[in-house]
C-alpha cells in the first residue's frame, strides 16, 4: 500500500453554512482535508426532518439541524463519519433513522450507528488509491439510552449506537465501608453483594441485567457499585460484553482492510467527572486493547476539549481532538423543554437561550483543537503531524465556531498545552514550522 494520509478531527457541530467564509486559515484547513486520502470527523448532529419529535432521553442540548447542511461536510472534504455519540437519538429512533437515510442518500459513509446493533458495530470501508480503509465507532456517553438492539422473534430490533456501557465503582475507605452499608440498609436500600439484579425481577432498561457484578466484598445499588479499598476513589470500567463486540469488529476489519481506525466518543473524565482534561480510567485500557486487536489508530472526541495523545506500539491514540466545528449557538430551534429547564418562557428562542447560557463562550478550551495528519506506509505509521485550530471564541456569535488553522501565538499555546496533556502518556510534541504556520510533530519509533 503506498503512503496514505489520514486526517482526523473531533466534534463537528454545524448549524449554519461556513463555506462562504474566505479566511485563509479555513481555506488552508480545507486543502488539508481534501488533500488527504481519508478525512474523518464525528458528526454530532442529527437530521430528523421537518416534522420532528424530541426524545424524552435527550442528552445535553438537542442537536437537530437541516439535512442540507450535510453538503458543508462534503465541501470541507470529509470522507468518513462517526455517528456514535450522545446526540444520536435526540429526536428518538425515528430521528436517527431519518438521519441515516439522509447520509445514505448522499453516499456519505458512516459508522457507529445503525438500525440494529450488528449494523451499528459493523466496520465501514472506503477504497482509496492502493488500499482499503475501515472505520469503527462507538460511544460511552448516553450509551444506555441510545443503545441499538438486534432483531428477535416478533420484533425488528432497535436503531441506535454501538455502545460502550460503563461500570462505575465507588471505592470507600475500608474502615468506613461497613458504616455506609448500614446507613443505606437503614434507608431501605438492598446492600446485598449479589449484584444489580435479583432472580426473576425484570428491570425497565434493556441493559440492567447484563452489568458485571460488583468487586469482591462490594455491593451495587441501581447499577452503581460500592467496594472497600484502602484508596478511596471512583473507577469507571467498560462493560466487557461491549468491549468484546468492538474487538470482534476490529478483528473483522483487520482481515478485510489495510488500515483500521476506531472513533470513540467519551465525555467521561477521571473520578466520575465529565469533560476533564484527563480521560476516564476505562479509556486508555480500552484504546490499547483495540490497538492490540489490530487498530492502526484511535480517534477520541466528546469532551469538547483537547486531551493527550499517546503512541502505543507505534500507533496513535488521540484521547480527544476537541471541537472541529462548534457553531452550536446559532442552531435554528430547540424543543420547548430546553427553555423550561432554564427557567425561561416556552416561547423563547435560541438567541434568548444563549443570552442566558453563557458558559460555552466562557470556556477557552472549547474553542481550540487540532486536526491530525497521520501518514501510513504498508500499515506502519511514518509521520504524525498536529495542526492547531482555533474557532474564533472572540468573534460575534454569528461567526463563532468556524475552524481556521491557528496563527502565532495561538498555535504555539495550543501545541504546548497539548504537549503538557500528552506528557503523562510519554509523548513529546516537537513544534516546527510547516510552510507559513506552526505544527506539532510526534517522534515515530522511539
Amino acid at each position: 500500500m503506498p503512503p496514505t494520509e489520514i486526517v482526523a478531527t473531533g466534534d463537528a457541530i454545524l448549524t449554519h453554512r461556513i463555506s462562504a467564509n474566505r479566511d485563509d486559515g479555513l481555506r488552508g484547513l480545507v486543502e488539508l482535508l481534501r488533500g488527504a486520502a481519508v478525512a474523518i470527523t464525528n458528526l454530532e448532529m442529527v437530521f430528523p426532518g421537518r416534522v420532528r419529535h424530541p426524545a424524552t432521553t435527550m442528552h445535553g442540548s438537542p442537536l437537530g439541524v437541516d439535512p442540507e447542511l450535510l453538503s458543508e461536510l462534503t465541501w470541507l472534504g470529509f470522507d468518513l463519519y462517526s455517528m456514535a455519540n450522545n446526540h444520536a437519538t435526540d429526536y428518538g429512533t425515528g430521528g436517527l433513522v431519518a438521519s441515516l437515510q439522509e447520509l445514505e442518500r448522499r453516499g456519505m459513509l458512516y459508522a457507529g450507528a445503525g438500525r440494529t446493533l450488528r449494523e451499528a458495530r459493523a466496520p465501514r470501508y472506503l477504497d482509496v488509491p492502493g488500499g482499503r480503509v475501515a472505520l469503527i465507532a462507538a460511544g460511552s456517553s448516553n450509551a444506555r439510552l441510545a443503545l441499538a438492539a438486534d432483531p428477535g422473534i416478533g420484533d425488528g430490533g432497535r436503531p441506535g449506537i454501538a455502545p460502550i456501557r460503563l461500570l462505575r465503582t465507588h471505592y470507600v475507605r475500608e474502615d468506613r465501608f461497613t458504616d455506609l452499608q448500614e446507613i443505606l440498609a437503614d434507608a431501605g436500600v438492598d446492600v446485598s453483594a449479589r449484584g444489580t439484579t435479583a432472580p426473576g425481577i425484570h428491570f425497565p432498561y434493556p441493559d440492567r441485567n447484563v452489568y458485571d457484578p460488583p468487586p469482591a466484598g462490594g455491593f451495587a445499588v441501581e447499577g452503581v457499585r460500592f467496594a472497600p479499598d484502602p484508596e478511596p476513589r471512583i473507577q469507571t470500567d467498560a462493560l466487557e460484553a461491549d468491549v468484546e463486540g468492538m474487538l470482534e469488529a476490529v478483528d473483522e476489519a483487520a482481515r478485510q482492510a489495510d488500515l483500521v481506525f476506531v472513533a470513540l466518543h467519551c465525555h467521561e473524565g477521571i473520578q466520575g467527572r465529565w469533560n476533564t482534561d484527563a480521560p476516564a480510567e476505562f479509556l486508555p485500557v480500552l484504546a490499547r486493547r483495540l490497538v492490540d486487536a489490530g487498530a492502526h489508530g484511535i480517534f477520541g472526541h466528546g469532551p469538547h476539549m483537547l486531551r493527550g495523545v499517546e503512541l502505543y506500539r507505534g500507533r496513535p491514540i488521540c484521547y480527544s481532538l476537541g471541537n472541529f466545528v462548534f457553531n452550536l449557538e446559532t442552531i435554528a430551534s430547540f424543543p420547548v423543554e430546553v427553555y423550561l429547564q432554564q427557567g425561561m418562557d416556552a416561547a423563547s428562542s435560541p438567541a434568548d437561550l444563549y443570552d442566558h447560557v453563557t458558559g460555552y463562550q466562557a470556556e477557552p478550551r472549547f474553542w481550540e483543537s487540532v486536526a491530525t495528519s497521520f501518514v501510513y506506509e504498508n500499515g506502519e505509521l511514518r509521520s504524525a503531524t498536529l495542526h492547531p485550530v482555533t474557532l474564533g471564541r472572540e468573534k460575534p456569535r454569528s461567526r463563532r465556531g468556524c475552524p481556521v488553522l491557528a496563527a502565532d501565538p495561538d498555535a504555539t499555546r495550543i501545541l504546548e498545552r497539548l504537549g503538557e496533556l500528552s506528557a503523562p502518556f510519554g509523548t513529546e510534541i516537537k513544534i516546527s514550522r510547516a510552510g507559513e504556520r506552526l505544527a506539532g510533530n510526534l517522534t515515530i519509533g522511539e
